[in-house]
């Protein structure tokens, strides 16, 4: 009689955890689906509608009679002042206003979102203080054009370091670059601040311009930088506090027949190398997308991203596997074959493209800047003409997008800013010459893309070079060598959070494995 018992409570566990297995298996599985605004999509809120716009741009001086010095000055010349950049988080607006020309008295700030404000041409805010936008001083900020947010509320700051890029001359400023974190919660503190190397990012012989962040491993970042005399993408290692350079000749640098164009009559030769970059989603690179999901759990292992780019001159946009760019080992002995052959060339687009951003959702927004327009592609389908959709074209008001943006309720933010006229030295002040587009998209940024069950920071940990544990997680690194295991490795023989999960679920099948064996057990005790 003990015995049934005893049965009857081993049937009661099995059945139990079987069940709770499966539970947890549906709800983590769930957890990949990519989060969405919460708030719904109205069908007017899906056309492009101009939400500011500025003749020239000013900022907000603390009064009339310093923003009188600083015109008297030369520290402000209105009509060298130009947007390049934008990134929305929470009620702001984030602006980079890259020093191109002189006169420029900050070079990054905020406007207000637009429901918050009624002006549509609201002064820009210098961020994260008029001190950190201080021309001549090396450390704060002196020629910011590209800059991401990730989901922390981290603002990830390019800084390049030189000035008037755009004119000859002695008298320009020339800082070593750097890369600064600043927390947007905190009003600007900063958390990190990263000094290129001279080998990687060399002081007055470099464009630092877009940037895309990658929350695995600690955190990294892809920078292009589209400097004429050594092109590529920079990778910096928040973890490591380490940056690298990746480059490839065929893929990074202009194409001969893309450097002729023209913008709304203005006729331009531009041979600029790689400029946009896009981060995309999570997927399995040994699972074909019209491959049917057979098993859950092994289709869920998505430990790859691509990284999209994209030089101004070129008709063409690539990709590279984003572990491969996080692998500093790698790139260090890699010959320029081995990473020609790990690019993948998407095929043509109808222009040049400038700005290009990546939702949550795996879909490429990107600017067609002979074709006066704003176009998007699913990237899970082949990049042919048919995929590729325009959603917004107009010769007036679109000239030229620079830059896009994605903020918390999916409203996709795109800067326009006739930088054709503007380089030729052709801005009217009496025209409307920078606009900002919005429009809904459904969608959140990239950096909202669900964890890479690969990717868990649990499993790979981290210390300083001299075996110190570093300060942000008081962690020991493991790993054997001096780079962090990158997807592409972990995915060989390590499992990440996945394989707890599988842990799990063996553990279920275990469990159904005993309910079986004691069921046969009891139907032969019955028969004795």
């Amino acid at each position: 009689m003990m015995a049934r018992r005893l049965i009857a409570l081993v049937l009661v566990i099995g059945c139990a955890l079987g069940q709770q297995t499966n539970e947890d298996s549906r709800q983590s599985f769930d957890s990949l689906t990519p989060p969405t605004p919460s708030v719904p999509t109205a069908p007017g809120e899906k056309q492009f509608r101009v939400v500011y716009e500025w003749n020239v741009l000013d900022f907000a001086f603390t009064n009339e009679d310093e923003r009188a010095q600083a015109l008297y000055g030369g520290h402000y010349i209105p009509k060298n002042v130009l947007i390049s950049d934008c990134k929305p988080f929470a009620n702001r607006l984030y602006l980079t206003i890259p020093r191109m020309l002189p006169g420029v008295p900050a070079t990054l700030g905020y406007v207000v979102r637009p429901e918050n404000n009624g002006r549509t041409d609201p002064e820009i805010v210098p961020f994260p203080s008029w001190e950190m936008n201080e021309r001549g001083n090396c450390s704060a900020l002196q020629f910011v054009q590209g800059v991401a947010v990730d989901k922390h509320g981290i603002m990830w700051v390019v800084d390049s370091g030189r000035t008037e890029t755009l004119t000859r001359g002695k008298d320009h400023v020339v800082c070593p670059p750097k890369i600064l974190l600043l927390d947007l919660k905190r009003n600007g503190s900063i958390v990190l601040r990263y000094q290129f190397p001279e080998s990687v990012v060399p002081a007055g012989n470099n464009y630092l311009n877009k940037i895309v962040v990658d929350d695995a491993f600690g955190g990294f970042a892809y920078i292009t930088d589209n400097s004429g005399a050594d092109p590529g993408i920079v990778v910096f290692s928040r973890r490591l506090t380490k940056s690298w350079k990746v480059r490839e000749n065929n893929s990074m640098r202009a194409a001969r027949n893309a450097v002729r164009f023209g913008v709304n009559g203005t006729e331009l030769n531009f041979s600029i190398h790689i400029d946009s970059i896009a981060l995309g989603p999570y997927y399995n690179p040994n699972i074909s997308p019209d491959q049917p999901v057979v098993d859950t759990l092994i289709n869920s292992q998505n430990y790859e991203r691509n990284v999209y780019y994209s030089p101004l001159s070129s008709y063409h946009i690539y990709s590279l596997p984003a572990s491969l760019l996080r692998d500093p080992e790698y790139n260090a002995r890699a010959t320029p074959r081995d990473i020609l052959e790990a690019v993948v060339d998407y095929g043509q687009k109808q222009s040049q493209t400038d700005g290009m951003f990546m939702d949550n959702q795996g879909v490429l927004y990107f600017g067609l800047l002979g074709e006066h327009a704003i176009a998007k592609w699913d990237s899970y389908k082949p990049f042919t003409a048919a995929n590729q959709q325009i959603i917004a074209k107009d010769a007036t008001y679109i000239q030229w997008v620079d830059s896009m943006g994605i903020d918390h309720e999916g409203y996709l933010y795109v800067v326009v800013n006739r930088l054709h006229n503007f380089v030729a030295g052709r801005l009217n002040p009496l025209e409307v010459n920078f606009r900002i587009l919005r429009a809904k998209t459904g969608a959140l940024s990239y950096v909202y893309t669900p964890d890479n069950l690969f990717n868990s920071d649990g499993k790979y940990l981290y210390s300083g070079a001299s075996g110190e544990p570093f300060a942000d997680n008081g962690l020991v690194y493991q790993y054997e060598g001096t780079t962090p295991a990158s997807s592409r490795l972990a995915a060989a023989g390590i499992l990440g959070a996945s394989g707890a999960m599988a842990a799990t679920s063996f553990a279920g099948f275990i469990g159904v494995l005993v309910v079986c064996a004691v069921t046969s057990m009891i139907g032969r005790w019955s028969v004795v």
